[in-house]
C-alpha cells in the first residue's frame, strides 16, 4: 500500500489561522524561518490521524495562543491510497453547557468531529478506518527518521530486525555447517548458548571435585604410611596365643564352678539382681520425670574460695619463711662482723718463753709474729667468704620474698572476688523428687532375698572362692589384652581398604581430568560457533540495507560476545560518531527497508533538512522541513 499526501488544510491550528499546502510525489520542500510553523505541519498530520503531535504526546494543545472562545481548530488532508483519493477531516469543537439553575453557559471541555470523504463518523469508526490504512506504531516508524535510531531501545531494535530479516536459529545454522556436526548432536533441543551454560556449570563442578582429589589421595597416603608401621604378623601371633589362654582359663572356671547348688544359687542371685536393677531403673525413670535440671554452683564457688584461701596461706608461709631466713642471715652477718673486728684487734704478745719466762730470741720472735699474722689473716678471710655466701642467700631470699608478696596481693584479690561471687550467689531451690509408691518395701524385700542368697552362695563356695577369683581376674586380663590385639588387627583391613581407595581416587582423578578436557573442547567449539553465527546473522541483516550497517555483537576483553544492536555507516563509524546528515540518511535507509517489510509507504517528514545536501533516495514521499531565514511565511516546492 502506497499512501501519498496530496494536500493539507489547517484552520486555527497552532500558529496558523489558515494554511493550504499542496504536495506532489517524490521530495517536497517546505521552507520557513525558525518558529514559522514547519513542525506544526507535521503535527497537524499526526493529530489528524492519531490525536497526537509528532513527538508522540497525546491530546496536544493545538489552539492558537490567545484564540477567542468558540475557536474551532480544523485539519483536512487529501490522501491518495494506491491511486484512490480519500479525504480526512477533523474538527476540535468547544463544548459549552448550562448548569441547572444557571442562565450562563460554562466551558465543559472539547469534543472532536471526524469526517471521511465528508461523511461524519463516530470516533471509534474513524479510528478503525485509519487503522486499516496504517498502524500507529508503523506510521511512527515510517515517518520519523529518529524513531529507530534514537527513540527505540537496542533490544527493541534487535527484535524489529529479527522480524524484518528473520534471523536464523542455531539449528538452521548448525545444519549448514558440517564442522559443527558433533555440536549438533550434543545440543539437542537447547540453543548453543544454553548448552554452553550447561557445560560451564558442569566444568565448574567437575573442576572443584578435581581440585579436591589430590588432597584426598594425600590424606589416604599418610594413613597408609602410618598403618604400615604396625607389626600385623606379631599381632596375629599374639591374638592366637591369648585366645588359647582364654579358652584354657575358661575351661578351668567351668570345671571349678560345675556345682549344681552353687549354679542354682547363682541363677537365683542373678534373677534377684535383675529384679533389683529393673526396680531401680523404673524408680530412676520416675524420679527423672519429676526432676527439673537445676545447676547449684554453691559447692563450686566454695571450692574456688577455699582454693584461693589456700593460695593466700601458702604465699604467706613463703613470706614468713623468707623473712626469717633474711633475719637469720642478718644476725649471722652481724656476728661475722663482730668476730672479724675482734680478730682484727688482736696483737702479737708472745715475746717471752711461756716456760722459763725468759725473753725469746729475736729470730723466734719474728717467726712467731709471722705465724700469728698469717693465722689472723686466715681467720678473717674465712669470715669474709662465709659472709659472701650469707649475702648471696639473703639476696635470693629477698627476690623470692618480693615475688611471694606480689603473688600474695594477687591471691588476696582473687579471694575477695571469690568471696563476693559466693556471697552474691543465690542457690536454686531444689525440690526433691519422690520415689515410686511402695518402692522402699519392694526394694528392702528384694535386697533381703539377695543378702540371704549371697550368704548361701558364700557357704557353698567357701573352699573355691579364692581360686575362682584368681581365674576370673586372669580371664579378664586376657580378654582385655585380646581386645587390644584385635584392635590392631582391625587396622590391617583398614590398610587394605585405604590402598583400594587410593587406587579408586587416582582412577577418578584421571577420568575427571579427561572429562574436563572434553568439556573445554566443546566449550571452545561453542565459542567458535558463536563467532560463526555472529558473522552469518550480521551478513543476513546488513544485506537488507543499502547504507546502514548494524553491529549486533560486542566482543569483550575476555573474548566473549555480548548482544547489542547499534546502527553504523558503511565505513564502520558508530551512529553517534557520524554527522547529522549521515544520521538522517541512515534513518531514511532504515525507513525504506521497513516500508518494504510492512508493505506500506507513507509520507516521510525530515526536520532540520537544511543540514543534508543529499538525501538517501527511497520509494516513499518525502517532506523536507528546511530552515530559511528569508521565508517569513511557509513556502512549499
Amino acid at each position: 500500500m502506497n499512501i501519498l499526501l496530496k494536500s493539507l488544510d489547517l484552520v486555527h491550528f497552532k500558529c496558523f489561522n489558515v494554511l493550504h499546502l499542496d504536495f506532489h510525489e517524490g521530495v517536497n520542500n517546505i521552507y520557513g524561518e525558525n518558529a514559522a510553523g514547519k513542525t506544526s505541519v507535521y503535527d497537524a498530520l499526526t493529530w489528524l490521524l492519531f490525536d497526537k503531535d509528532s513527538a508522540g504526546h497525546s491530546r496536544p494543545a493545538i489552539k492558537p495562543t490567545g484564540a477567542p472562545a468558540g475557536t474551532m481548530p480544523e485539519v483536512t488532508a487529501i490522501l491518495e491510497v494506491d491511486g484512490e483519493p480519500i479525504k480526512l477531516r477533523k474538527v476540535l469543537r468547544e463544548k459549552w453547557e448550562k448548569p441547572r439553575g444557571s442562565s450562563i453557559e460554562r466551558y465543559a471541555g472539547d469534543t472532536r468531529d471526524y469526517y471521511i470523504d465528508d461523511v461524519p463518523l463516530a470516533e471509534n469508526a474513524y479510528k478503525r478506518r485509519i487503522a486499516e490504512l496504517i498502524d500507529e506504531r508503523q506510521f511512527k516508524l515510517l515517518t520519523d527518521v529518529w524513531a529507530v535510531t534514537k527513540g527505540m531501545h537496542w533490544k527493541d531494535r534487535r527484535t524489529l530486525l529479527a522480524e524484518i530479516c528473520g534471523l536464523p536459529e542455531d539449528k538452521q545454522l548448525l545444519a549448514t555447517a558440517p564442522q559443527f556436526a558433533e555440536l549438533t548432536e550434543k545440543v539437542g533441543r537447547r540453543t548453543v548458548d544454553e548448552y554452553k551454560s550447561v557445560l560451564m556449570k558442569q566444568r565448574k563442578d567437575m573442576n572443584a571435585n578435581l581440585n579436591t582429589l589430590p588432597v584426598r589421595v594425600d590424606e589416604c597416603s599418610r594413613m597408609v604410611a602410618e598403618l604400615e608401621s604396625l607389626d600385623f604378623a606379631a599381632a596375629h601371633s599374639e591374638s592366637d596365643r591369648l585366645q588359647a589362654e582364654r579358652e584354657r582359663v575358661q575351661g578351668e572356671l567351668v570345671k571349678l564352678t560345675n556345682n549344681t547348688l552353687a549354679a542354682q544359687a547363682r541363677n537365683e542371685l542373678g534373677a534377684l539382681q535383675n529384679q533389683l536393677r529393673e526396680l531401680e531403673t523404673e524408680n530412676n525413670a520416675h524420679l527423672a520425670s519429676q526432676r527439673v535440671p537445676v545447676e547449684d554452683k554453691t559447692d563450686e564457688l566454695r571450692r574456688a574460695l577455699s582454693e584461693r584461701k589456700q593460695d593466700v596461706d601458702r604465699f604467706q608461709r613463703t613470706i614468713d619463711h623468707e623473712k626469717r631466713y633474711i633475719a637469720d642471715g642478718e644476725t649471722r652477718l652481724n656476728d661475722y662482723r663482730a668476730r672479724w673486728r675482734a680478730i682484727d684487734m688482736e696483737e702479737f704478745t708472745e715475746t717471752v718463753c711461756p716456760t722459763c719466762h725468759q725473753p725469746l730470741p729475736a729470730e723466734q720472735v719474728a717467726e712467731a709474729r709471722e705465724a700469728f699474722a698469717a693465722y689472723q689473716q686466715q681467720r678473717k678471710g674465712a669470715l669474709l667468704e662465709d659472709s659472701k655466701l650469707v649475702k648471696q642467700g639473703i639476696a635470693a631470699a629477698q627476690e623470692r620474698l618480693a615475688n611471694a608478696e606480689t603473688a600474695l596481693k594477687s591471691a588476696q584479690d582473687e579471694v575477695q572476688k571469690a568471696q563476693i561471687a559466693l556471697d552474691g550467689y543465690t542457690p536454686p531451690v531444689i525440690t526433691e523428687p519422690e520415689n515410686l509408691p511402695d518402692y522402699d518395701r519392694r526394694r528392702n524385700a528384694i535386697q533381703m532375698l539377695i543378702t540371704d542368697t549371697e550368704k548361701r552362695l558364700d557357704r557353698l563356695n567357701s573352699d573355691t572362692a579364692a581360686e575362682k577369683t584368681r581365674l576370673e581376674t586372669e580371664h579378664a586380663e586376657l580378654t582385655r589384652r585380646k581386645l587390644e590385639s584385635d584392635a590392631v588387627l582391625a587396622k590391617e583391613q583398614t590398610l587394605a581398604d585405604t590402598k583400594k581407595r587410593i587406587a579408586e581416587l587416582q582412577t577418578e582423578q584421571r577420568k575427571a581430568a579427561a572429562k574436563v578436557e572434553q568439556m573445554d573442547r566443546l566449550i571452545a567449539m561453542c565459542e567458535e560457533f558463536t563467532r560463526y553465527r555472529v558473522q552469518a546473522i550480521t551478513e543476513s541483516v546488513n544485506s537488507r540495507f543499502r547504507l546502514t550497517r548494524w553491529r549486533l555483537f560486542t566482543e569483550q576483553v575476555n573474548g566473549g560476545l555480548v548482544d547489542c544492536c547499534e546502527p553504523m555507516d558503511m565505513n564502520g563509524s558508530t551512529f553517534e560518531g557520524t554527522n547529522n546528515a549521515m544520521q538522517i540518511n541512515i534513518g531514511m535507509d532504515i525507513i525504506d527497508t521497513l516500508s518494504a517489510h510492512f508493505g506500506r509507504r507513507v509520507p516521510l517528514f525530515v526536520d532540520n533538512a537544511e543540514s543534508v545536501t543529499h538525501l538517501q533516495p527511497i520509494g516513499s514521499q518525502v517532506v523536507r522541513l528546511v530552515v530559511s531565514e528569508q521565508d517569513k511565511e511557509l513556502r512549499i516546492e
